[in-house]
């Protein structure tokens, strides 16, 4: 989480968040040395999101963690394809490591494990990693892993979201009254859409036209193509992201396709 005189970035794993931050300490230390100073400052929190987490910091907090004295402040965020984002994740690898009593309970239902084809790892990651998640028991919704990760990042009260979630809340789009009010930014159009949003929150012209040509930072592989996601996914696989995610895709049309 970055928290600086203007506004709240909370940092959505897997969505460029490394780069905003990078990008926004750059863009501050430059503003100090111009003698423009202004507050922007990275806070480590505790990992809320999985069962036993709480011991872990990072740098990935929520929106119902941001301090009091700051909820008053526009927040920001990043969002991605999710079909993209899946692809993301399992080439980061990061689920690969588990304890050994996880394992265990994996193998008993994908024995390659941790050599999983793409089609394995979505339905792991769909089911196990849910199960690592706090609240899991109130869902009564077949949901994804992205959809559910973002519901714990951004809603105000992710307890009680995921205890509602239903069919009903899904489709009916129920869901959106209890989305905290963020401004998300595309990881696809990152440069332009984060020097956008600073300057309308007044940052001048001249501290952030930088932002534009910044080169990428922390990206596992390229990939833009249909071509290169047709490596990953079968329709079979596709239909299922669809059907699992459709919330990220009704509150981001841009990526139903």
């Amino acid at each position: 989480m970055i928290i600086t005189d203007k506004f709240v970035f909370l940092h959505f794993p897997k969505t460029g968040g490394c780069f905003v931050e990078e990008v926004l300490k750059k863009l501050h230390r430059q503003m100090a040395l111009r003698g423009r100073p202004a507050a922007c400052e990275q806070i480590m929190l505790p990992n809320s999101k999985r069962i036993g987490g709480e011991t872990v910091m990072n740098q990935h907090g929520t929106y119902e963690q941001i301090p009091a004295e700051h909820k008053g402040k526009p927040v920001m965020g990043c969002v991605r394809d999710p079909f993209d984002h899946y692809i993301s994740f399992y080439e980061y690898r990061n689920w690969a490591h588990q304890t050994p009593d996880k394992v265990k309970e994996i193998k008993e239902r994908f024995p390659s494990f941790p050599d999983l084809s793409f089609n394995e790892f979505l339905h792991f990651f769909n089911i196990f990693n849910i199960r690592s998640r706090v609240h899991h028991e109130r869902l009564r919704a077949d949901i994804g892993m992205i959809t559910y990760s973002f519901i714990q990042f951004f809603f105000r009260d992710p307890k009680n979201a995921i205890s509602r979630l239903d069919g009903s809340y899904l489709d009916s789009g129920k869901f959106r009254e209890d989305m905290a009010e963020v401004r998300f930014l595309h990881t696809e159009n990152l440069n332009r859409e984060l020097h956008d949003a600073l300057a309308g929150f007044g940052y001048e012209k001249e501290d952030i036209a930088f932002i534009l040509s910044e080169g990428k930072i922390n990206v596992t592989r390229e990939r833009k193509t249909p071509a290169d996601r047709d490596k990953y996914y079968t329709d079979e696989l596709l239909e299922l992201v669809r059907e699992k995610d459709r919330m990220m895709f009704d509150l981001f049309p841009e990526y139903s396709r």
